[in-house]
Order: structure tokens, then sequence, then C-alpha cells
């Protein structure tokens, strides 16, 4: 009956794919165990009876047999895709027919001998070993195993598609076992001496029936496991070279490709160790994470046994995710669970309370049906690099605004140095004191637009500098009773001075102006009032000091300044942001935003730096940092007190703009001075042979034409080593030839100058030298 027939076969087909599901360990011991029960049995059960089905169509229990080996180690091939199972297989049909043979021909000789109780009445026939049968059956099992797997390998040349896949696999193993049914009836019939046409007409229809059932049972394993099917599709596993080699060979084979693999890995590990790569897997279906190594944990300040087990969301994203960057990381975490590949970059806070910068690549790993979603995750911590690229796009911009600055700075302060100039001149015609007050409002105003133009300067780094060995304790103390006369009677000011405190060397007008910036700064944010400290200190910063991470300063012994109030404070979301140009948080009107701008500038510009440090509601602290003056003592410089009267002094004058060329030229005549003019360097150095020996060059710095000012300075102190020089400019450039700072080039001024300083620099500057003497 078909019932007992679909019995036997939804059995043998379910043991089968039962065994299949197992977990890895224990699977390859079942399979290899229920082969061994089929092959054992296979034969007692074929001569034992035949199940009817249909239309006078008979199964034998051989063909069922069959039929539930071929499917079972096709399953066992499909789960475990290992190359050498195969083998395995044949090693095994081998043994268990051998022992076949064995057991039926005891069994027959038992039931034949004397004295032997036969309970059943058995007959001896019925377990006779036919061993050429035995034989062919195992020969064409392995035979037909190896062509259904290299058929399987050319369909998966063919498409990796699972639905042709799956198609192209049970047709194909339906073929194999009908091949089967029609060529094992020939072969034993022909052993037998039975005719070949009786024997393939009682076979035909029974294989049909049986490859179509077993067939269809793989086909629902497919549709139940497609993942199973989708792994072996993408995996190369029977080849006829590792069915047909020696085993010695394929061992030595696979220990030379073992080693070129661990070798392999080896290189991947180093490599990522250099790279400071780290690995975890995470399971999105229990929110954990399953596993990590040591640089992955470790960049996120842990061991990996305190990485391992964490809660994704709750101790990884929002545990250690910087507040700022949560919603990237939020948003990056969804993604990821919608089956997506995702790369971030995010600020993590670490237990010690350091801030790095990871960036992870997250990638999900082939999901099974029904098992666990997990991914994987490769991680570098970046900080280093992005403060790298955070220096040089600061670099950069700071460049490009220097050079902004720059020329904006040289026209401007030629606007500026004309104004001031015919001011001034205008101030000694005008005797109505109203308007000598609109005069010195006028000159007020220009003088402001000229700080403005310097506090441009000095954050673009492009501000010129006179460094003197300075006392800071002077500084502070000579600054305090400013700074007690303009602070509201709220603020208290205490001041805390190092006795010994390190001289350093640097522009005491410019520390004195960064200072005031930050007293100011401190006096907007303690509208309330509050107390400002003021301290100095001596410091030895070591190469692993905190206060130099992310700079170009070099350790070392450092004189620390420091300006502390207890205002209002600066958010942690700002202090990246406070010495960016332009940036305030103060109202409109109240502030230009170029405070901190210029200091950043001026202590960078002196090899020192400055660090910012708050709590919100709590003050603020700003340190700077100057380096020591090693080996120097402070000089002071006497005011030379000399006679601002001309004594029929020649002075060469040169500068390009004619507005600032005009004006400068009056106040030198009024003073008695005869000038003589240029408006470039090159004009300048033509003009010398041709008028009378000059007792002083005025020189512009920036001109145009080839001699800049430095270089004029240069080829006339050629012939006169002891020419007095006064150079002007409205900043200094590295185009600007021969770097006028130095001493040697003569007293630096910077546009617009007022008129008793413009005075004053050319009258030092001529007393020490003695008038020219005229050729003659």
């Amino acid at each position: 009956m078909p019932v007992f027939f679909i019995l036997q076969v939804v059995l043998f087909a379910s043991v089968a794919i039962v065994v299949a599901t197992l977990p890895k360990p224990f699977r390859a011991r079942y399979f290899y165990s229920y082969l061994a029960v089929i092959l054992l049995f296979g034969g007692l059960l074929g001569n034992a009876y035949a199940v009817e089905v249909a239309g006078g169509i008979t199964v034998g229990g051989t063909a069922l047999v069959k039929g539930a080996f071929m499917l079972t180690a096709v399953l066992f091939v499909l789960v475990e895709r290992d190359v050498f199972v195969l083998r395995r297989l044949i090693f095994l049909v081998v043994s268990v027919l051998t022992f076949t043979m064995f057991l039926l021909a005891v069994m027959s000789m038992t039931l034949q001998a004397g004295g032997t109780f036969n309970r059943y009445n058995l007959p001896p026939a019925l377990f006779a070993a036919d061993t050429p049968l035995i034989v062919l059956i195992g020969i064409m099992l392995v035979l037909e195993l190896a062509v259904l797997l290299w058929l399987f390998e050319q369909i998966k040349r063919v498409s990796t598609s699972s639905v042709v896949v799956a198609a192209g696999f049970t047709l194909g193993f339906v073929a194999v076992v009908l091949l089967d049914g029609l060529i094992s009836p020939i072969l034993t019939g022909e052993m037998r001496g039975q005719p070949t046409s009786a024997a393939l007409d009682r076979a035909v229809g029974s294989y049909v029936v049986v490859s179509l059932a077993y067939g269809l049972a793989l086909l629902v394993f497919f549709i139940l496991f497609p993942a199973r099917l989708t792994a072996y599709a993408h995996e190369r596993v029977f080849t006829w070279p590792t069915l047909l080699s020696s085993s010695q060979r394929i061992i030595r084979e696979l220990s030379e490709k073992e080693q070129q693999l661990t070798q392999s890995e080896g290189r991947i590990l180093q490599s990522a160790i250099l790279a400071g790569l780290g690995y975890a897997v995470s399971n999105a279906t229990t929110g954990k994470v399953e596993e990590c190594d040591r640089t992955y944990a470790e960049m996120h300040g842990l061991m990996p046994e305190q990485f391992t087990g964490l809660d994704i969301v709750r101790d990884v994203i929002e545990g250690m995710v910087h507040p700022d960057d949560l919603k990237r990381a939020r948003v990056a975490h969804a993604r990821l669970l919608a089956g997506e590949t995702v790369v971030t970059e995010l600020r993590h806070l670490r237990p010690d309370g350091a801030v790095r910068s990871l960036r992870k690549v997250y990638s999900p790993l082939p999901q099974e049906t029904g098992g666990a979603f997990r991914y994987q995750v490769v991680g570098q911590d970046v900080t280093d690099t992005r403060q790298l690229q955070d220096s040089l796009q600061q670099s950069q911009k700071m460049d490009a605004i220097g050079k902004l600055t720059g020329g904006m700075a040289h026209d401007f302060n030629n606007l500026l140095a004309v104004i001031l100039g015919n001011l001034e001149l205008l101030d000694e015609e005008v005797t109505d004191p109203d308007h000598k007050e609109l005069i010195r409002n006028s000159v007020t105003a220009t003088m402001r637009g000229a700080d403005l133009t310097r506090n441009l300067l000095s954050f673009a780094r492009k501000a010129p500098l006179r460094p003197k060995v300075v006392d800071m304790n002077a500084l502070v103390e000579n600054l305090q009773s400013w700074t007690q006369r303009t602070l509201p009677s709220t603020i208290t000011v205490r001041t805390r001075l190092e006795p010994a405190l390190w001289k350093t060397r640097v522009d005491p007008s410019s520390a004195e102006s960064g200072l005031l910036n930050l007293i100011l700064n401190a006096r907007d944010a303690m509208p309330s009032g509050g107390t400002l400290t003021i301290e100095t200190a001596n410091v030895m910063l070591r190469p692993d000091d905190p206060a130099l991470e992310g700079t170009d300063a070099a350790p070392g012994r450092y004189v620390l300044l420091q300006v502390r109030d207890t205002g209002e404070g600066i958010a942690a979301a700002n202090l990246d942001k406070v010495f960016d140009p332009f940036f305030t948080t103060k109202p409109v009107g109240a502030g230009s935003g170029l405070g901190l701008s210029m200091v950043s500038g001026f202590m960078q510009q002196s090899k020192g730096l400055v660090r910012v440090a708050s709590t919100p509601q709590e003050g603020t602290t700003i340190s700077l940092y100057f380096r020591v003056a090693e080996d120097e003592v402070p000089t002071a410089v006497p005011d030379p007190g000399v006679d601002l009267q001309a004594q029929d002094r020649h002075i060469l004058l040169v500068e390009d703009d004619r507005q600032v060329l005009a004006t400068m030229r009056s106040i030198l005549t009024r003073q008695g001075f005869r000038v003589s003019t240029a408006t470039t360097g090159d004009e300048a150095l033509a003009l010398v042979p041709r008028i009378d020996p000059i007792d002083l060059l005025l020189t512009d710095i920036v001109m145009p034409g080839m001699l800049q000012g430095g270089d004029l300075v240069a080829a006339l102190k050629r012939d006169r080593p002891d020419l007095p020089v006064v150079m002007i400019s409205g900043y200094f450039d590295a185009g600007a030839g021969a770097d006028p700072r130095s001493d040697a080039m003569g007293i630096h001024l910077v546009k617009p100058v007022k008129r008793h300083e413009l005075l004053r620099a050319v009258a030092q500057a001529l007393s020490s030298a003695p008038p020219a003497e005229t050729a003659g």
C-alpha cells in the first residue's frame, strides 16, 4: 500500500534532516552512525520484503535503503562542506559492507548447523551472502555519489542563485538515483542469469517513484534551510584530485597550506597591530558584545574581559559615546540593524576621562535562518590623526587669514598713516579749542583702527615683534594699578607671584596687551562681581606633559602666567572655538572676538603655548606658557633724550604710497630736515649716487620692485655700514627681503606712527652717527 511506502520515506528522510540540524561537534558523529545503520540493515531489508505502491509498481527494500543513503550522504556533504567527506564515506561503505558480508555468512551457516534453535523457522537462504552483488552495490553507491557531487560543482559554476542551485541540485539528485535504478537491474540481472528486459520492467517504475520521493525530501530541506544551500553554493567542496590523490600527498599539501595560512594570519595580525586595528563581534539579537581583542577593548579604556558582555546600547553607545556625537551614533546603529555596512568616526569617553576619536567599520555577518543577527566591528583610534588634521586645517586657515590680513594691513595702515599724519599737521595750525577737540577725537579713532589692525596681524601670527628679556612679575605689577582703577569694585584682584621667577624673552608690549585682554575678558565674565587671580610660576614641561599635547611647543622650562576668574565659565561645546577669530558669546557690539585669537597667535609666534580650562558657573583659567630666556638678563634701554632739532641733516625717504610719502615728507621738512624721496627700493638705490650724502635712511619694508626694504638697507650698508636706518611698515612679510626686525637693520616702526614717535626714532638713530661728509 502507498501508505507504508510514504511512511518509510518520511522516516528515512526525517532522521537525515534532523541529524543535519544538530550542532557541529555532534553532527558528523550521528551522520556516520546513521549511514552505517542504513548500510548494515539495507541488505536484510531488501531481501525481506517489497512494498506495492500503485498500478502494480512495487518498491523493494534495497531501493528504499539506497535512496535513503544517497539523501543522507548528500545532506552530510551540504552541511559539513568538507572536501574529504567523500573519502570518509568510501571508507565507511567498504567497512560496513565488508562487515555485512561476514555477518550474513555467519548467520546463514549458523541456521544450517545442527542443534541451532530456529524459533521463527527462518530459511538460511534469507541470509545467504551474495558477495559479488554486495560489492557491486558498494561500488555503485560510491560512483553515483562522486558523480552527483561533481555535478553539483558544475551547477555552482553556472550560477550561485539559490533558486537555480536548489532546482539544479534536486534535478541532479533525481537523475542520478533514477540512473542507478536503470543500471543496477541490468548488472544484477546479468549476474544472476535473469533476462535484462524483465529486470528493467520491474525496476524502472520502482526507481522513478523512489527518486522523486527522496528528491522532494531534498527540496524540502533546501526550503527549510536556505542558508545551508547558500553557504555550499559559495564554496568549492568536491574536486577529483582530492578524491584520487594519496592521503600522504594531501596531508603534505594541507600542511604546506596551513603553514602559509599561519604565516599570512601572522602578517595580517602584525599589520593590524601596527595599524592599531581592533576587532569585536556583537550580537544584535541579544544586544550584547560577544567577543573582542585586546586592542579593541583598550581603545575604550577597558580590558577584553571587561568589554565582553557589555550591553551595546546602554553601556557602549549611551555610556561611552561623547554626548555631542550621540545622535549620530544612534542613527548609525539603526542603519546597522537594517542590514547596512556602516562606517563611523565618533568621540568616546574613557573611564579615565580621556576623550578619544574612534573610527569603526560595522559589517553584518552571514545569518542562518532563525539564527542570531551578529555583526563584526573593526575599530581604530584616530585621535592623533584627527589632531594632526585639525592642526593642519588650523594652520592652513591661519595662513589664509594671514595673507588676507597682511595685504589688508599694508594698505589699511597706509591709509591710517596719511590720516594720522595730516591730522597732526593740522593740529599745529589750528588754534580753536573746539577744532582741536575734533582733531584729538579723530586721532583717537585712527589709533583704534591701528589697534584693530595689530590685533588682526597678531592672531595671524604676522605682527612684528621685538622680543626682549622680560621679568613677568614686573609686567604684572606695572599693570596692577591700572587694573584696580579700571575694574569695578565688585571684583577683587589677587596676585600670587613666584619670588624667584625665571626670565622670559618676549615682546613686552604684546605680552602686556595679551594680559590686558585676559583681564578684560575676566571682567566681562563676572558682571555680578567675583575674584580675579593673576599668578606666575616656574614650570618644567616634560615630553609627556598634557599641556604640550597637540602643539609644536618643545618641552623644557617655562614661565607660567595664569589668569583665573570665578565667573560664568565657558560651555564645553565652545572650548574648542574660543581661539577662533571673531568667535564670541558676548552680545552684539560688546566684543570683536579677536582678543583670545590675538593672544593665541602671539603665544605661538613667541614659541609658547596657551591653554584654557573652564567649568560653567564656576570660572575660567587661562594659562600662558612663555619659554625661559636661557642665560640672559634683562637690559634696560634708557630713553636717549636726544634733541629733536634737525641740524641740517639729509634724509632719504622711501615709500611707495604717494600720500604717505607726502605726509611724512611734510612732517620731516617742518622739523628742518632736508628730504629726498623715492617710491621704490630700486629707484632709491639708483638715486643715492646723484644726491648729497644722506645722514639717514627712512624706508618702507614692503614695496613694489625687486628691492624690498630689507634688501635696500643691506645694499646701502655695504658702502656705509654705519648708516642710520629707520624702517617703517604695516607688517613684516617673508617676501620683504632681509629680516627688517634684525637689530642690524636699525629702528623698526609700525604704521600708523604718531608724529612725535617718528621724530623721536629719527633723532635716536641720528644721535648714534656723525653727519655725513659732503663729497667735493
